[in-house]
């Protein structure tokens, strides 16, 4: 454990405690420290995540997360996954500011910035995981589509440096390495069923024009987005969403906030890659319906260019880490487990029918919708 973390006193944790109670006189009695697992992006750059809780002297329970953020020196400011950014953007109060639409995040109850990492100590969510049904998707993506709406229609979008620009584009060029050796990696059984080799042209196509995906993109009606919502980042109750895991913030195309929602939550089985289509469909309708409620009134195939572009965009970094899942055989067992499947060329599959849909249809759509549109 972090030796910062290790060593809080009750004099740190009482003002955040008399926060969170909103109780400015409540004494600590006791408390515990424990780190808890993060999503799927506490794989990248140094994120750590504990819980603090305790006691008052009056017997008052609380609790508190610490989501602790560590330095890569020398990273840029616009890198895509600068490693500062969720706490410069929590800090700024921007999301203090978000529209009125049942999106809301954790309360924020203090910072800290050490030589080596900072800081973010946040409300403890109380809201129970349960498995999504698809009118939640469908609620999500009307809430999102709310929230991009209101920039899209004019609301003047964030320009801090530290916000990201073109997250999906600017993810493609450390991709090279992966299309440059897609020969050889075809050589490994695992990979080949992944990667069928009746397919590996189309994709190979789609690599050699990545750049007009990217240029749809930048045709399209810009807004803010979070660009990493799908479940475990989303707090949901009937009324309302508390969205965490902000890290990827910044400009995007209409459309752009849906590809995660759609390609995680199929990459990860959340939703059985039979239901694709249903999925597709319910959370693009969704998102429309939550554009015109902002005042949006442009023509929805434009959130439908972005979608598909940034869906095929994040297909190809899909391609790069589902190879390099099926090349190291000492995580095969985390990812068995991961998946619950037994058999790894039933994780191969699983990866191709994916692939298919998120990479090889949506690259398909978005080729014919930059022709309509032109």
């Amino acid at each position: 454990m972090d030796p910062h973390v290790q060593a809080l006193t009750s004099q740190t944790l009482t003002p955040l405690v008399r926060q969170c109670l909103a109780d400015p006189s409540a004494e600590i009695e006791s408390w515990q420290i424990d780190q808890i697992a993060g999503g799927t992006g506490g794989a990248i750059g140094g994120t750590a995540l504990f819980r603090v809780r305790g006691q008052t002297t009056d017997n008052c329970r609380w609790s508190l997360i610490l989501k602790v953020l560590y330095e890569r020196p020398g990273e840029m400011q616009d890198a895509p996954y600068y490693w500062k950014r969720e706490y410069e953007l929590y800090r700024s109060g921007m999301l203090d500011q978000l529209p009125d639409i049942g999106l809301t995040t954790p309360a924020m109850y203090g910072f800290a910035d050490y030589a080596d990492s900072c800081w973010i100590w946040m409300e403890d969510i109380p809201i129970e995981r349960r498995r999504w049904s698809l009118e939640d998707y469908r609620m999500v993506a009307r809430c999102l589509g709310q929230f991009n709406g209101v920039y899209a229609a004019g609301h003047p979008i964030p320009d801090e440096p530290w916000l990201n620009v073109n997250w999906h584009c600017r993810i493609t060029p450390p991709l090279a390495d992966t299309f440059d050796k897609l020969d050889a990696d075809l050589r490994n059984p695992l990979v080949q069923r992944a990667l069928p080799l009746g397919e590996h042209e189309t994709i190979a196509a789609i690599w050699q024009d990545v750049h007009l995906f990217c240029d749809g993109l930048a045709g399209l009606p810009q807004t803010l987005c979070h660009t990493d919502v799908f479940p475990p980042n989303v707090f949901l109750d009937s009324t309302s969403m508390v969205l965490i895991d902000w890290a990827l913030t910044g400009r995007a195309a209409i459309g752009e906030e849906l590809v995660a929602l759609v390609a995680v939550s199929l990459s990860s089985s959340s939703v059985p890659i039979s239901d694709a289509a249903l999925l597709d469909r319910t959370v693009f309708e969704g998102y429309v319906e939550g554009l015109r409620d902002a005042g949006w009134n442009g023509d929805p195939q434009l959130a439908r260019l972005g979608y598909t572009c940034a869906m095929t965009l994040r297909g190809l970094a899909g391609v790069k880490q589902d190879i390099g899942c099926l090349l190291d055989e000492g995580y095969f067992a985390n990812l068995r487990q991961s998946y619950n499947m037994d058999s790894m060329t039933d994780l191969a599959d699983h990866f191709a029918a994916v692939r298919r849909y998120r990479l090889i249809a949506m690259a398909a759509e978005a080729r014919q919708l930059m022709a309509e549109l032109k």
